[in-house]
């Protein structure tokens, strides 16, 4: 599929269905309650924890149909998925351990670079060179840091830039590894195949590298054009918080899992 059928079939998808969006945006509304009701002066103690009960399952309904709504993608289904709240609230737990596991491979590796090239180290050995040149007088920035021996700053400034790196490079790879496994998820319901690593290159190889890449790069510039559109709609008085949840944060919800699903639809 093209890009720009992409973007207009996913601009158009959200309100495929009348009845079905309206649902989705209670469905946001109920998840944002806890966050928006103290900002009118609500803030009642038993109130509070309820509504965050509510806010947490909801939000995991919630990722369960924005998993569906990939899915619906990929299939070529044109309207909107159908709600089963209970079915919804396991998938989007899976898919939120999902995450987790995308999150945290980088994670670790970059903790392991960042330990194996002496960052942590040095930085240890640099504050407690600061904290002895305080207590020994110093009283301003220089007399601090030259305290420190210049082989530890110049360790702790290439650790520095070899972490930055390795862990940006890492988070880009995950994160389009991230969404094909999510993908995979979406279509089998086996959080154990948005895991095959194997087959999730296989399947961003059949789609393309520079495709995907490109791809989603325009549909997030759409996004946070759209984020900032509806955050200016927020803050028209009084009703403006109320249109951009309502509708501005479903709408946007709805488009980018639709778009993310008719890209991996060839997969």
């Amino acid at each position: 599929m093209k890009l720009r059928e992409i973007i207009i079939d996913a601009i158009k998808y959200p309100i495929s269905d009348t009845r079905k969006f309206l649902i989705f945006c209670v469905l946001i509304v109920l998840m944002s309650l806890s966050t928006v009701l103290p900002s009118y002066g609500i803030n009642d103690g038993t109130l509070s924890i309820v509504l965050t009960l509510v806010t947490l399952i909801v939000s995991f309904v919630v990722l369960g149909y924005s998993v569906e709504v990939i899915k619906s993608g990929t299939e070529g289904d044109n309207t909107l998925p159908d709600f089963d709240y209970v079915k919804q609230f396991v998938i989007g737990i899976k898919a939120l351990i999902l995450d987790i596991i995308y999150f945290i491979i980088p994670a670790v590796i970059t903790i392991i670079v960042a330990s194996a090239s002496g960052l942590f180290s040095s930085f240890t050995e640099i504050v407690y060179k600061c904290i002895e040149a305080i207590a020994n007088g110093a009283e301003n920035y220089t007399a601090i840091m030259g305290a420190v021996p210049t082989s530890t700053m110049n360790t702790f400034t290439n650790a520095l830039t070899i972490t930055l790196i390795v862990g940006i490079i890492l988070f880009i790879i995950f994160s389009l590894m991230s969404f094909t496994g999510l993908v995979r998820f979406a279509k089998t319901g086996s959080g154990t195949e948005g895991l095959r690593f194997r087959e999730i290159l296989k399947d961003m190889s059949n789609i393309g590298f520079i495709k995907i890449i490109v791809t989603l790069i325009v549909i997030y510039i759409i996004v946070f054009a759209l984020i900032f559109i509806d955050t200016l709609i927020g803050l028209i008085p009084y009703i403006g918080v109320f249109i951009s949840i309502f509708i501005g944060i479903p709408f946007i919800m709805l488009f980018l899992y639709r778009a993310i699903g008719l890209l991996y639809a060839d997969a």
